[in-house]
Formats: structure tokens, C-alpha cells, sequence
């Protein structure tokens, strides 16, 4: 584990240099992490340390989501939804039926113990019982089944609505559980990932940009590459808001040049604390969940 000292630095936004050596090519990370990062991207998702040393690596498809859970299972999205031990064991499964398009790109453990899933392939918001059973279906409008753009993450709010990155359409939408919408927000990009926060404001990533809407939605903060000259960053999907008001992102195919980032944690007055980059071992890591030292989740709400 890293000193205190080193902790602090990382803190006040000193960016210090840490390069792992190890067998062929080796990860490079930028800063320092405040604890370890759970990420998903091409083939695998994994646990990393701060100095970016895979402390736990299980192989998987292209993962769009994934949560680290209380248990210390991990559950991710990879066309379809899987939770597993930490010693690999599968203990719970979804498959689409339909896999043109991908299947399922986002997932989310809900209190009650089901799962939602954003099943892109049918354009479906689905909730699934521990036993695998669908016990909610959503249809969503507009999707066209086995088109791949229908849309990517969901989360279902406290309020029982759910927040569906509508792909394709470039909208953000809040839509009630019989599917009519009570809030959209037209983008500029595709929608990726996004969320609602305590204060009821709501982030959303599009590649492009992270945004950060009011209840209005009204722009109230924004983060684009162009704010941090001199770092190349690109396709920024995964987000996760963290206690301290920090923004940790995950990019896909972020590679360009042999440059790029693809992963980076950045303050509200977008100052980047770190940064890793293992383009030739993660071509994409969509993927992102801080941790603390003990691979555990943060305390309090996972807002991502």
C-alpha cells in the first residue's frame, strides 16, 4: 500500500510518476489513486492497484458496467450479466435471448436483491430475480431489435423511475415504470453512462464531454479534454462520482498515436489527479469503480 504522505500529494492534485515493471508490457499509471479501481473493458475486468499492478483479473467479453458488491462478488455486463466470487465462482447469470446488437450493456444490483438490466439488443429495461426469472419488462421507445445503438448504461432511481442512455437517439431520458417520461436531455454525442445524485442533479457522460445537469436541466458543470491541455483523452464512458466531489472516468479506445488515457480521476475545477494507460493490454476500459485499500466499495451511495 501506498504512505500517507504519498496519499496527501495525490490529494492537492501533485501528479507523481510510478511506472510498474513487470513480465512484457507493463501498465503506467500517472498519480495516485486514493484506494484500488475495479474496471472492465476489453476481455476482463479487473482490480487494480494504485501503482496500476493487477491485484485480481477475471476474463469476460467487451464489459460495459460492472459493480464491485457489499459480498466482494463482481457483478458486470458483457452482452450478458454475470455475478462472480472472487475466486471465479459463477453465481448468477443472464443471457439474452437476442445477442445481435450485444445483448446486455449495463446492469445494477437493486436493493431488493434483484437485477436490473439494460438489455440493448431489444431496447428492454429488465428486472431479474436471483433465480434468473424476468419479473419486470420495459420496452423502450425508440429501438429497433438487433440494432446495436438502442442504448448503453440504466440505473433505476430511488423514485422507482429509470435513467436510460438512449444511444443512438442522443437523449438522456427519465422514464416511469410504464414508460412515460417526465425528463430528457438532448446531447450532443452519444449517451453513455449516467446518474442522478443526492441534490437531484444528474451526470451524463457522451464521449465528448461529462455534464452535469440540474432538476431543469440546466448545464451546471462540464468536463471536456480540451480543459487539460497536453493530455490526450478520448471516448469517455464509465463515471463515478466520488465522497470528496471527484469525477473518476473510464475511456473506450483510447489509444490514438500510441497516446492516450484510460483511466483519470478529476477535480470539480478539472485539475486531473492521475491518470493510467496500458493501450497494448486495454484497448478500452468503459468500466470504473474507486475502492478503497481493501477492494472493498466506498462508503455511503456508489453514484455511477
Amino acid at each position: 500500500m501506498r504512505t500517507s504522505w504519498l496519499k496527501a500529494l495525490a490529494l492537492v492534485g501533485v501528479c507523481l510518476a510510478a511506472t510498474v515493471m513487470a513480465a512484457g508490457d507493463a501498465p503506467l499509471m500517472t498519480g495516485t489513486p486514493s484506494g484500488n479501481l475495479l474496471v472492465g473493458g476489453s476481455g476482463h475486468v479487473m482490480i487494480l492497484a494504485p501503482d496500476g499492478k493487477v491485484l485480481w483479473e477475471h476474463k469476460t467479453g467487451l464489459v460495459h458496467d460492472a459493480w464491485m458488491l457489499p459480498s466482494g462478488n463482481v457483478l458486470y455486463a458483457d452482452g450478458g450479466v454475470t455475478e462472480v466470487t472472487p475466486d471465479h465462482k459463477v453465481v448468477f447469470q443472464f443471457k439474452s435471448e437476442v445477442t445481435q446488437g450485444g445483448g446486455a450493456f449495463g446492469c445494477q444490483r437493486l436493493e431488493n436483491g434483484n437485477t436490473m438490466i439494460a438489455e440493448n439488443s431489444t431496447g428492454r429495461i429488465l428486472e431479474v430475480d436471483p433465480a434468473g426469472k424476468i419479473v419486470f419488462t420495459l420496452q423502450l421507445q425508440p429501438s429497433k431489435q438487433g440494432d446495436h445503438s438502442n442504448f448503453r448504461l440504466a440505473r433505476k432511481l430511488k423514485n422507482g423511475n429509470y435513467l436510460v442512455c438512449l444511444k443512438g437517439a442522443k437523449i438522456l431520458r427519465e422514464v416511469t415504470p410504464k414508460g412515460d417520461t417526465v425528463m430528457e436531455i438532448k446531447t450532443a454525442n452519444i449517451t453513455f453512462a449516467a446518474f442522478r445524485t443526492p441534490k437531484n442533479t444528474t451526470y451524463v457522460s457522451t464521449l465528448d464531454n461529462v455534464t452535469e445537469y440540474d432538476a431543469a436541466g440546466k448545464k451546471v458543470w462540464e468536463f471536456a479534454p480540451a480543459d487539460v491541455p497536453g493530455v490526450t483523452i478520448r471516448n469517455m464512458c464509465g463515471i463515478h462520482l466520488l465522497p470528496n466531489g471527484n469525477l473518476a472516468v473510464g475511456c473506450y479506445a483510447y489509444n490514438k498515436g500510441g497516446e492516450g488515457t484510460g483511466l483519470f480521476e478529476v477535480t470539480r475545477d478539472k485539475k486531473v489527479l492521475w491518470r493510467y494507460s496500458n493501450p497494448k493490454a486495454d484497448g478500452s476500459l468503459m468500466a470504473i469503480e474507486v475502492l478503497d485499500s481493501n477492494s472493498k466499495p466506498l462508503p455511503g451511495e456508489c453514484l455511477r
